[in-house]
């Protein structure tokens, strides 16, 4: 039986550990964005809305980097959960326009402050040193993805 060189094992236990982090973190999002009503791509939408102010719909989907039916659709839930409103766009009688609603800036607000208190739970332990060091190897491995893709973008 041979064994796996020690850098085959220890990149192997790192990505282990990388899998189940993600995928508890992913699970743990969910379930809180679900407790207020929220998918991932709506609260996206809120905080860019939040940012932006009022926009069209065709800018806030460029800026989202999806395609405009789906900020329509994402749009269609929020207003009728009352957390966005769109109106006409005063300049483009063909363009609407949509922005956040106060309702919407309260719901920004109130996950603001418990997203604030779950992260501090999250990093709980960690050094300030630790989490640079974790974000720089995170950015490193976003690198490597990337890199990868685009080897196999050029293939097709």
């Amino acid at each position: 039986m041979q064994t796996a060189p020690a850098a085959d094992l220890a990149s192997g236990e790192a990505l282990a550990a990388l899998r189940a982090a993600s995928h508890t973190f992913r699970l743990r999002m969910d379930r809180w964005l679900e407790r207020h009503g929220l998918s991932e791509s709506r609260l996206a939408l809120l905080y860019r809305l939040g940012r932006l102010g009022d926009v069209t719909l065709g800018d806030l989907a460029d800026s989202l980097d999806v395609s405009a039916r789906n900020v329509t659709g994402l749009v269609d839930i929020l207003e009728r959960d009352g957390l966005v409103e769109r109106f006409p766009d005063p300049d483009d009688r063909r363009a609407t326009r949509v922005k956040i609603s106060p309702a919407g800036q309260s719901k920004l607000d109130e996950i603001g402050s418990e997203k604030n208190r779950a992260q501090d739970e999250l990093v709980a332990g960690f050094t300030e040193a630790e989490l640079k060091q974790l974000r720089h190897l995170l950015l490193k491995l976003v690198q490597n993805f990337n890199l990868n893709l685009n080897k196999e973008l050029e293939k097709v």
